[in-house]
């Protein structure tokens, strides 16, 4: 059991990975996508729960203020620039806390704490008015906020004695290897398979060599020849169960080494794909860091989804920082300048990425006073014979020479002459083209080009009467062939014994043409796939099989009629498609008709008492564990309602310890449900929240919850005596 301030450790160690998400997730509400606004609220109010109940009370109401805002604008609110600056704002200040926790008396919090109030005034709610502001949000967390940044949020672009480094990109996905380790493993033990095989082989040779000289006729009589036949049917018996022993294990080991390498396959595919948003995130907060280092009014519109190749991706990267922090120092104009020229005061940077069959294209456009021709002829006359008559078309190679810079003094962000060049040479060595269309005093436009490079999905494809199918290739454990002693029928159905050097397991055997309307059960001379599902294995007897293989899929939400049961579909060779199934649905659809287990008296014998804990946050979880453990409690941990009550149906529990706002179904939900059981009506509920509401309360005392707690007021104590009596009166 791991002490409080083993807890107060880890909610501190894991604060710069939240930060960083709910960073993403306002950047991303920001650029459209609406139901990042749920998840946000999700993390704030997870977080402030754990805050409070590790009395972390700085923490804790700052992510409660930041919640506020939040539920103001799920509420209808318009956001504004205060809105998102106040959030992002928060975030950087609970990384602040997370890093140092002596900072929690810094004035500067309630700075933070005052801009948070002021949005969620401006938004419809309580607070002072955001014109009582006396102090900026941003300059009052800069100082703090400097010695840490980088572990809290995305590399800044204020940085004033040095550019980024292009070939240090920031921390993103990388293979996992202690999954390549195991499948390394796995094909290390197939290749010593491999030789007990060749060596059987070889001893079914020198058999059969001696097998031909036992039956060669020529020269013996007709008794001696008689004797030959008698001695080689032993050599037959024992030649043919040794071929049937290579034949089974070359037909297994030819499978699990398909298997194995398709997923080395698969872990390197994913961890060479990335999503879209995470580069744009990137690019949203570059852009804000940017402006306000040069003290402009700028808008970052960045839009674009789907995947990218990480290789793709790390060049990018660093060629749209430098794209959009050049637009936003030498493309948008100061306020006065744009106010003589008749444009508004806010500059905008737009960042669009759009992907196309083979390539991808990417957008960056400014609306500011496009490229200085003059001033970049001045620059390059000096070393560039004839620059004055070079017209605006032929001036734009020289932009992404390395050293030229037409800034007149070195800068924050500019000046070095750095910055063009590495956008060349990322968008060069990916083998893609750079675009540059500018009109003097109406902007900038620069599109990248780029090769796309995408995989396919690594399937088993299966067939089952008139249907062809398939399944992931990391869902199938293995692939057997049923034979009578591998067969069981149970009380429960019929079961597959599955034998590994390890152990002796038996899975749940269904039919597959059962399950599509088309064919019978599974018996003796059957092959079966032995399938991964979420709790375990399960079987499914097939007419056929085939190697893994890659295919290019058709996603279901891209068809026109879709089943529960089917991901996509896949074209095959000869014209026909192929259906990709999805295992864990192909598991429910099998065991439609619930099967009860059959009775065992272990079940009735005398037990300490089982607490259930519902809690969607991991530390709070832990600790309320922790707690229920130390009073010898057995305990069953959910993390959200319908786990929870799937549980409780699945073994009573003696005593219901939940929270109320959790994910896929709420605590008043689940007990709610749990009221309607008659097995489960009568068991003690105890209620731990942030957000007990009057109306809430009372819901929950006529549904019999024996106490509802705050977390915000958290006393161990009291936990323990609730709990105690409600056990005692259950």
């Amino acid at each position: 059991m791991r002490s409080r301030a083993d807890l107060v450790a880890a909610f501190h160690r894991t604060m710069p990975d939240r930060v960083a998400q709910a960073t993403d997730l306002w950047l991303g509400y920001e650029q459209g996508q609406s139901g990042n606004l749920q998840v946000l609220r999700r993390l704030l109010h997870t977080l402030k729960g754990e805050a409070h109940m590790l009395e972390l009370a700085a923490c804790g109401d700052l992510a409660e203020l930041a919640e506020d805002v939040i539920d103001a604008v799920r509420g209808g609110a318009r956001p504004t620039q205060l809105t998102g600056d106040s959030l992002l704002g928060a975030l950087e200040g609970l990384g602040l806390l997370s890093a140092s926790p002596e900072a929690e008396a810094a004035p500067e919090l309630e700075i933070v704490k005052e801009t948070l109030r002021a949005a969620r005034a401006e938004l419809g709610g309580g607070g002072p008015p955001a014109g009582e502001l006396a102090t900026p949000l941003v300059p009052a967390l800069a100082p703090q906020c400097d010695s840490v940044h980088e572990s809290v949020l995305p590399p800044r672009l204020d940085q004033p004695d040095a550019p980024p480094d292009p070939a240090q990109p920031t921390a993103r996905a990388a293979l996992d290897a202690e999954a390549v380790g195991a499948l390394l493993q796995e094909l290390q033990r197939l290749h010593g398979e491999r030789e007990v095989i060749q060596r059987r082989l070889r001893e079914s040779q020198r058999m059969l060599r001696a097998l031909l000289v036992e039956i060669d006729p020529r020269g013996a009589d007709v008794d001696r020849f008689a004797e030959r036949i008698a001695k080689t049917l032993g050599y037959g018996a024992e030649i043919e169960r040794l071929l049937s022993a290579v034949r089974a294990d070359w037909s297994s080991n030819e499978f699990a080494a398909g298997r194995a390498l398709g997923e080395l396959d698969e872990v390197v595919r994913r961890a060479s794909v990335v999503r879209t948003e995470r580069l744009l995130n990137q690019v949203s907060l570059a852009a804000r860091s940017a402006a306000r280092m040069l003290g402009k009014d700028v808008e970052a519109r960045v839009e674009g989804t789907g995947l990218l190749d990480a290789a793709v991706e790390r060049r990018l990267e660093p060629a749209l920082l430098h794209l959009v922090r050049n637009a936003i120092d030498h493309g948008i104009e100061p306020a006065d300048v744009r106010a003589r020229r008749g444009k508004p005061a806010r500059g905008t940077v737009a960042v669009t990425v759009v992907q196309t069959d083979a390539a991808v294209r990417v957008e960056v456009k400014d609306d500011g006073g496009g490229v200085d021709f003059a001033r970049l002829r001045e620059v390059l006359a000096p070393s560039v014979p004839g620059a004055a008559a070079l017209d605006d078309a032929e001036l734009i190679p020289y932009l992404f020479a390395h050293g030229l810079t037409t800034s007149r003094s070195v800068g924050a962000i500019s000046g070095r002459g750095v910055g063009l060049d590495i956008v060349a040479r990322e968008i060069g060595a990916l083998g893609g083209q750079v675009r540059v269309d500018s009109k003097p005093g109406l902007g900038t436009t620069i599109v990248l080009v780029v090769p796309k490079n995408l995989h396919g999905e690594e399937v088993v494809p299966i067939s089952s009467g008139r249907f062809r199918c398939a399944v992931p290739t990391h869902a199938v454990h293995s692939v057997v062939l049923l034979e009578d002693e591998e067969l069981l029928r149970a009380p429960d159905g019929p079961r597959v014994r599955l034998t590994s050097d390890a152990c002796a397991e038996l899975a749940p055997l269904y039919a597959l043409g059962a399950v599509l309307g088309d064919g019978g059960p599974p018996g003796p001379g059957d092959a079966a796939l032995v399938l991964h599902h979420a709790a375990g294995l399960f079987a499914v007897s097939v007419d056929g099989y085939e190697n893994p293989r890659l295919v290019a899929l058709v996603r279901s939400e891209e068809m026109p009629l879709t089943s529960p049961l089917v991901r996509g579909v896949a074209p095959t060779a000869d014209g026909e498609a192929m259906l990709l199934l999805d295992v864990e649905r192909l598991f429910a659809y099998a065991r439609q008709a619930p099967r009860d287990a059959p009775f065992t008296a272990a079940a009735e014998q005398k037990r300490e008492p089982l607490a259930l804990v519902v809690e969607d946050a991991p530390v709070a979880r832990e600790l309320l564990c922790a707690i229920l453990r130390s009073m010898g409690l057995r305990v069953e941990e959910a993390s959200d309602g319908r786990e929870g009550l799937a549980r409780a149906r699945a073994a009573p529990p003696d005593l219901v310890l939940t929270d109320l706002e959790m994910p896929y179904m709420s605590g008043l939900e689940m007990v709610a449900e749990l009221r309607r059981s008659p097995r489960l009506a009568r068991v003690p509920v105890v209620v731990l929240t942030t957000a007990a509401q009057e109306q809430s309360e009372a819901a929950l005392r006529g549904l019999g919850v024996r106490a509802v707690l705050s977390k915000q007021r958290f006393v161990e104590e009291e936990l323990r005596r609730i709990i105690a009596a409600s056990l005692g009166g259950a």
